[in-house]
């Protein structure tokens, strides 16, 4: 069975979002708004399709046949009315939220795209780590802010795994960039080299969000969802020195 990089939600989508801000709409930043935004967006053109209509039935009324001068218009008129109270927005959850939700929360149920039976969660586990070779390291870190009340998000925007928010994405911006690094008996798995570091910190320093180096130690078998408890979580702060800011 193959799988993608998310997780598609039909049902409960709002409830997802508000308690605990998992997920995000396609369309959107985070939370499911496009709907919200394109009515209110489309509000003048909402007016002219109401005149576009009225136009049809008097002269349908009239028996006279309508020969409309500019055909773009009219086929853009047409699309709006067709789309515009139709939510085409889809609701997404990530590999690391889906599997948090089924694991620790038991909140979610996901369905094999092929035959429609409900996934265990040893078939998740195995499932993610497929279509993600990194899942498993990068869940440990994803758990162990969960379980602490941060809501991580994914950094692939600022280069990092990871951003965290302390009260959601709807409050405020993230306060840390979190860069999972995984070791293997205590060894890096992927060599990280100064100029990689460098970068990061740099991104980090733009943005105002202070990097955090998260090294996961793994155990010996990663093909199994219960030796999360096995999984080692060492955390490493990093500031980049200023000698204007730091003098002291």
């Amino acid at each position: 069975m193959e799988f993608g990089k998310f997780v598609w939600v039909q049902k409960g989508q709002s409830q997802l979002y508000r308690h605990g801000f998992f997920g995000k709409g396609d369309l959107s930043r985070s939370e499911p708004t496009w709907l919200k935004r394109t009515v209110e967006q489309n509000k003048n053109s909402l007016e002219e399709i109401t005149v576009e209509r009225r136009r049809k039935r008097r002269q349908k009324n009239t028996g006279n046949e309508a020969i409309e001068d500019n055909v773009n218009t009219l086929t853009s008129i047409e699309l709006l009315d067709v789309t515009c109270h139709k939510d085409v927005e889809h609701f997404q959850l990530d590999l690391y939220e889906a599997f948090f939700l089924v694991y620790a929360v038991n909140a979610l149920s996901i369905m094999n795209p092929g035959n429609q039976v409900p996934l265990s969660i040893a078939d998740c586990w195995s499932t993610f780590c497929k279509a993600n070779p990194s899942f498993h390291s990068h869940y440990a870190a994803y758990h162990f802010y969960r379980s602490l009340g941060w809501v991580p998000k994914t950094g692939s925007k600022f280069g990092v795994d990871f951003v965290l928010y302390q009260s959601g994405p709807s409050f405020r911006h993230a306060d840390y960039a979190v860069a999972v690094i995984p070791l293997v008996n205590n060894r890096l798995e992927e060599p990280k080299s100064w100029d990689w570091l460098l970068r990061l910190s740099r991104i980090c320093t733009q943005v105002k969000k202070t990097l955090i180096l998260c090294y996961v130690t793994l155990p010996d078998d990663t093909t199994l969802f219960s030796n999360l408890d096995d999984y080692g979580i060492r955390q490493v702060i990093y500031k980049r020195w200023s000698p204007q800011k730091n003098r002291e």
